[in-house]
């Protein structure tokens, strides 16, 4: 269902709002923009679906703070909302939809 969601997200352009409940990571809500949903295949083989999110605020364990591009593990998300009453998200200019990464893409902006 989760994955639905997030692919709402992206076909409509619209922010979203999550928790990421991954070890090791700051636990709490983060707001931002999906630009990608895709598979990322490792050299041993294993797959993982991922997001390419622009975050743009809550909590956050990298640098520099926001907005800036993050990638997150899709089974480690919950809490999944669209925030329906925010405008269409601009496509940021950092965003490269020829990313070799997205050769598994399920959605993209």
């Amino acid at each position: 269902m989760s994955l639905q969601v997030l692919r709402d997200s992206v076909q409509r352009r619209k922010p979203i709002s999550f928790h990421y409940n991954k070890p090791g990571k700051t636990p709490g809500e983060r707001i931002g923009n999906v630009h990608a949903i895709f598979i990322m295949r490792k050299k041993d083989g294993t797959e993982s679906t991922k997001l390419h999110i622009v975050q743009t605020s809550g909590v956050t364990d990298s640098e520099p703070d926001f907005p800036e591009f993050r990638m997150f593990d899709i089974e480690s998300l919950s809490n999944i909302t669209i925030l329906e009453g925010e405008p269409q998200f601009p496509i940021n200019d950092k965003y490269n939809p020829e990313y070799d990464g997205y050769k598994n893409v399920i959605a993209k902006v």
